[in-house]
């Protein structure tokens, strides 16, 4: 087995690119931002127990719009991370098989 050069300069490129440390800081900043929604739209209401401050918190179109938002930057985070997972794999795997080849010279 063969890794082909232009695969392990691929991954290093994305090993150093910067896209997955910010699209980690994005999906942890709209994570404590949905607590911030939910916390001022419970807030906000005037309903009278807490579980239907929270019912109703829960239901707002802030709150919506916040979770959608959430969900779309943890799709990009979790590409990101998928992406740099991969690219180590194929350098641990690049790793490997040179260390593999080098042993076999050494038998000869």
């Amino acid at each position: 087995m063969n890794i082909p050069d232009k695969h392990v300069e691929h991954a290093l490129e994305i090993l150093k690119s910067s896209d997955a440390a910010a699209a980690r800081a994005a999906y942890e900043y709209a994570e404590k931002h949905l607590k911030v929604v939910l916390a001022r739209e419970t807030r906000l209401s005037n309903l009278k127990t807490a579980a239907e401050r929270d019912a109703a918190a829960l239901c707002s179109d802030a709150y919506r719009e916040a979770l959608e938002n959430y969900g779309q930057l943890a799709e990009v985070y979790f590409a990101a991370k998928d992406r740099r997972e991969a690219a180590m794999a194929v350098i641990e795997a690049w790793r490997t098989v040179n260390a593999n080849a080098r042993s076999m010279e050494r038998v000869r």
